[in-house]
């Protein structure tokens, strides 16, 4: 089954959102992150490698700017 995972840039950070920063990621989220950012419109994260999982905990991912993490 996969999980279409984008991540959308942000402008204003709320003061109760939970923010992800890239170098605390799992493995497989750090090599999604470029892909999300660069080709959102042909990204899909399958949920069995557990890229999708890794981003669960986070509304907010912090990689050169901070990125909305949103799931469909």
């Amino acid at each position: 089954m996969s999980q279409r995972i984008t991540l959308e840039p942000v402008d204003e950070i709320p003061s109760d959102c939970r923010v992800c920063h890239y170098d605390e990621l799992e493995e497989e989220a750090k090599a999604q992150v470029p892909l999300l950012i660069d080709t959102p419109a042909e990204s899909e994260i399958d949920d069995a490698d557990g890229s999708a999982d890794a981003f669960e905990g986070c509304d907010l991912v912090k990689y050169t700017e901070y990125y909305a993490v949103l799931a469909d």
